[in-house]
């Protein structure tokens, strides 16, 4: 069997400059966990909602909420995106596919052309 038979085609991309504030309100409306980023179709990187919690203050919005706890919203999804990505292509074996995903300890596999 092929990733092309298994790939989600609902696909989120962000550009690399929306805020961390953007992407804590994309996670909450969405079902996934990752979210590419891209310009003109190129793939730059992906954050997941696991990157968006670590960059995040758990004061943010609240009364305890720090100068530097608010400004962190501000943060661009280009300096925190992971930028070493490892894809395959929609005709790799789905069994590939799987050990790409546990030898990289990765959650998420991009599907490229």
């Amino acid at each position: 069997m092929h990733v092309e038979s298994i790939v989600s085609e609902n696909v989120h991309c962000v550009l690399p400059e929306v805020t961390l504030a953007d992407l804590r309100e994309i996670f909450k409306e969405v079902p996934y966990h990752h979210l590419l980023v891209a310009r003109d179709g190129d793939l730059l990187g992906i954050i997941s909602d696991r990157d968006v919690l670590r960059m995040s203050s758990p004061f943010i919005d609240t009364a305890n909420a720090t100068v530097q706890d608010q400004s962190l919203v501000e943060t661009k999804a280009q300096d925190f995106m992971s930028t070493q990505l490892i894809t395959v292509k929609k005709d790799t074996l789905v069994d590939t596919a799987a050990i790409l995903l546990m030898e990289h300890n990765i959650s998420c596999l991009p599907v490229v052309s």
